[in-house]
């Protein structure tokens, strides 16, 4: 009898297709109905012999499909502009140094949202947990690097992207509902190397950190080819960004969140419309 239920709900989606095929032919010609009306019942004819897992597999395969390809578009719209990037932040924490304080300051996403401040490195993420655990967010962007690039905590980049482990691992345990998105560390360029030679090693440190995240089944923020492209939108310290490079890095954050969507997760989009710090403060 369970096996009957199962077939039977699986052959009610299918008939729902049925008629909506039915339906969308009703301009063409009663010979094309017909035909279009025989293929139609072959089909849920063709679905009584099978296993019901079958066609739940085949069901299933079809709605990832479609998601994958709504996920597709949206991310066109969204680097294409068409889509206001910043409406796609929604139930989320932004932390980090002083480059992540622009999202705010800038008035791209809520200053409440956005747990950074100048100096701050993985280690006050710790110190912010009360905080994010009071907004319960659903997405966690980590936007840090530039501090612990040059504080001299951690000599190896291999050492920086094992606490950077334990820190997302802590976040798991104590936020188990949200996911949590690392953002590359973005470089700087001169002047900058005169205040801090180091910083020329942050493309090996932002790359120990992509590994940990691929090792470990992180969402990882790749923002190099990006960067490269737009390094004229830094300040003239070389180390701050400039308020036009923000979409262009919210961007990438958003549509790392889309492609790494689950299955049976569809495409939301929700309708609205120099005095940064420095780094080492």
């Amino acid at each position: 009898m369970k096996r009957k239920l199962q077939i039977s709900a699986a052959l009610l989606v299918a008939a729902a297709l049925l008629l909506s095929l039915v339906g969308c032919s009703r301009s063409q010609t009663p010979d094309a109905d017909a035909d279009a009306l025989q293929a139609g019942l072959e089909f849920l004819a063709a679905q009584e012999t099978k296993d019901p897992g079958t066609v739940d597999a085949v069901l299933k395969a079809r709605r990832e499909e479609a998601l994958a390809k709504e996920r597709e578009e949206t991310l066109q719209k969204l680097y294409s502009g068409e889509i206001d990037v910043w409406s796609l932040f929604e139930d989320y924490v932004v932390l980090g140094d002083s480059r992540a304080v622009g999202f705010y300051y800038y008035d791209y996403l809520e200053e409440s949202r956005t747990l950074a401040d100048g100096g701050e490195t993985i280690r006050n993420v710790a110190l912010r947990m009360d905080s994010i655990k009071a907004l319960n967010p659903s997405y966690i962007f980590l936007c840090f690097g530039l501090n612990d690039v040059s504080i001299g905590y951690w000599d190896t980049p291999a050492e920086y992207a094992a606490e950077f482990l334990e820190v997302v691992q802590d976040l798991n345990t104590q936020l188990p509902e949200a996911t949590v998105v690392v953002s590359s560390i973005l470089p700087a360029k001169d002047p900058a190397f005169e205040r801090s030679s180091k910083w020329r090693e942050i493309p090996e440190y932002s790359a120990a950190v992509e590994q940990m995240c691929q090792e470990n089944g992180i969402i990882f923020v790749n923002n190099d080819q990006t960067a490269a492209e737009h390094m004229d939108l830094w300040d003239s310290d070389g180390i701050h960004l400039g308020k036009t490079f923000y979409p262009y890095w919210g961007a990438n954050l958003i549509a790392a969140v889309l492609e790494h969507a689950g299955p049976e997760e569809g495409v939301t989009l929700p309708e609205q419309e120099e005095t940064d710090e420095d780094a080492d403060t």
